[in-house]
């Protein structure tokens, strides 16, 4: 399963990877090394990523593996969803520990259909009405944003109900992989549509880029408290290619070959300390998408996720 997982990937994300910019030192910004402290901050959303990977069935109860990790097991889950297939998995949850509503989608499972919304990387203006005040000439990856069409509305209801009962200033959303690009969606999203009183925040594991420069532009602008996690020679945080005219948004910790974390000012840095500095380098490894990421935790497409984590 492995293997096909990253033959997979390589076919979804292989073509036009090393397509960027030559002069490599003109978006070469500064990085700063990471903490244990900062590092050990980003663990329990790790778990929450990991856990939209099990049966939708354990999320709904959170009673997977993932649920127990101590950070996390707090957690009161208001909604959830998905079938894994044609809608990826997704839950809303209170997290007393964090102070923060919790949501969070599924990444890319092994079946087809996840598969081919990745590869669909076709950018298409983005809905006006689904995220009012975007700039004109905003455009997202078509697969992504047709996903996040699917369940904008039951997360909507969801988090503005938690709002309502628990009196919540603050709403943190989480993915790996295909999940990460649905939350940079859900983060925006939830943006425009909330109160302004409430902080709306990200927290991304292997997350691909998701839109062209204006939106990574609009999002930073919108969303300034992101992180988005990248290791090593991970392939999909450097898709869908720069020369297809996506842009990451700011945000990004990187973990190198030597194992350290590394805050990457700016976007798409290209220092080789970064994610995308690292791919152009040539050091590419399918499975450093999968982690271990901060604390440990793993994360994979359903069947590949060790059992214990569900």
């Amino acid at each position: 399963m492995l293997i096909r997982f990253c033959v997979l990937s390589l076919l979804v994300f292989a073509p036009g990877i090393l397509s960027a910019p030559a002069k490599r030192n003109e978006t070469t910004e500064p990085v700063t090394p990471l903490d244990e402290a900062q590092i050990s901050s980003y663990v329990p959303y790790g778990w929450f990523a990991a856990a939209a990977y099990c049966p939708q069935e354990s999320q709904a109860t959170w009673s997977c593996g993932s649920c127990e990790a101590a950070p996390v097991k707090d957690l009161v889950v208001y909604a959830s969803g998905g079938d894994s297939k044609f809608i990826q998995n997704w839950y809303v949850g209170w997290w007393p520990s964090g102070n923060t509503v919790i949501v969070t989608h599924q990444g890319t499972s092994l079946d087809i259909v996840p598969v081919l919304k990745d590869a669909s990387f076709l950018p298409v203006p983005i809905d006006p009405v689904r995220f009012p005040g975007v700039p004109p000439l905003t455009q997202v990856h078509k697969g992504f944003h047709d996903e996040h069409a699917l369940t904008a509305n039951n997360v909507l209801q969801a988090v503005r109900q938690i709002i309502a009962e628990r009196g919540a200033n603050k709403v943190t959303t989480v993915g790996h992989s295909l999940g990460g690009a649905l939350a940079l969606l859900d983060a925006l999203f939830l943006r425009l549509n909330l109160s302004a009183h409430v902080q709306v925040v990200t927290r991304t594991f292997g997350q691909p880029r998701v839109g062209n420069d204006i939106f990574a532009q609009f999002i930073d602008l919108k969303v300034p408290d992101k992180v988005r996690i990248t290791l090593k020679g991970d392939i999909v945080p450097a898709s869908p290619p720069l020369i297809a005219s996506y842009r990451h948004s700011s945000g990004e910790i990187h973990e190198n070959q030597n194992g350290k974390y590394n805050d990457c000012s700016g976007r798409d840095n290209l220092d080789v300390n970064c994610s995308t500095g690292q791919i152009l380098a040539g050091s590419i490894n399918l499975t450093d998408h999968l982690g271990p990421y901060p604390g440990g935790v793993n994360m994979g497409p359903a069947g590949l996720t060790p059992s214990s984590l569900c």
